[in-house]
């Protein structure tokens, strides 16, 4: 790109206010840049097994579509919230659509590459209290061909976390 290009397009990104971007130009931009996400791992034991609660992406999502995906945000630059509560309260609100869960317990940070770009996640576990007005429970040990497969370190890390916490609490 010659110097010029360079410059109409610092002009036009100059125009977009911060926050949440059309889908064309965030598609780029993660291409581009490492994104900050926060990955909620849902879990719940039920009769003797752990279980991961999984959502299903549009059929017309630009990148998964239709794949299954534990909830989770980019981190904008407007969450202002030094306790992260406005980036716990969307993931909540907009994808686990208000299902009781547990606190968000901190399992730890990763860097990965997804088919989006490379991501910085910081991963926590919610232990679902009542049944999920969102998603569907699958058993860890079978988890379907459809997750989106740079989702599979977040689980399995949530998952050790959470027995070991379990067993820490008896």
């Amino acid at each position: 790109m010659n110097r010029d290009k360079q410059k109409q397009l610092v002009d036009l990104l100059g125009q977009l206010e911060p926050g949440y971007l059309p889908l064309d130009i965030f598609i780029q931009i993660a291409r581009l840049a490492a994104l900050s996400i926060v990955e909620f791992v849902p879990l719940r034991t039920k009769n003797g097994k752990l279980e991961v609660l999984l959502l299903a992406r549009g059929s017309d999502d630009a990148i998964w579509p239709g794949e299954l995906h534990t909830p989770g945000t980019v981190i904008r630059p407007t969450d202002t919230q030094e306790s992260m509560s406005e980036v716990f309260d969307r993931i909540l609100k907009d994808e686990l659509v208000g299902t009781q869960t547990s606190e968000p317990h901190y399992v730890g940070s990763l860097l990965h590459k997804s088919r989006r770009g490379t991501e910085h996640a910081q991963i926590y576990w919610v232990e679902v209290l009542d049944e999920p007005k969102a998603g569907k429970f699958y058993q860890l040990d079978n988890l379907p061909a459809t997750l989106i497969e740079s989702q599979v370190s977040f689980i399995n890390e949530a998952a050790n976390d959470f027995i070991t916490r379990q067993k820490k609490a008896f």
